[in-house]
């Protein structure tokens, strides 16, 4: 049984990950910084912020990564972010990635209506190696 990178943060969370999640081979859209081998790139977000308050399944995926199955649907979500968070740029990046995440990276959720998923990864995996940037969404002006 393959280990997670974040085993000491999710050991004691219920059911986590879900046993749903499964190892796939999918492609996968990422909000990133212009450097992709930035620190915050590839980190979940209870690690980038320890102090968010999350509770039950959301606790569990914020130890995982989010990811999107398309452009167009990262697009979307970034678009619908700024405009209640003026400042996300700051937090999760101006640019997007994209990489294929293959079944031995760790167990993903399944894909919600808004082509959102979470990838849990196992450990010794750097997705930063198999991620290139695809787009700038935020410039500074918009």
């Amino acid at each position: 049984m393959m280990r997670f990178k974040y085993e000491k943060q999710i050991v004691n969370l219920p059911e986590c990950p879900p046993e749903k999640y499964r190892g796939e081979q999918l492609p996968a859209f990422r909000f990133v910084f212009a450097n992709i081998t930035h620190k915050d790139n590839f980190l979940p977000v209870l690690l980038k912020n320890p102090r968010r308050r999350l509770s039950g399944n959301a606790k569990c995926q914020g130890y995982g990564l989010s990811f999107f199955d398309s452009l167009e649907n990262a697009q979307t979500r970034y678009l619908k972010l700024r405009k209640n968070h003026r400042n996300i740029h700051k937090g999760i990046g101006t640019h997007i990635a994209n990489g294929m995440i293959e079944e031995n990276d760790g167990v993903v959720s399944e894909i919600d209506e808004r082509g959102h998923f979470t990838l849990h990864e196992f450990e010794q995996i750097d997705l930063k190696s198999k991620f290139s940037l695809t787009m700038k969404v935020y410039d500074g002006t918009n």
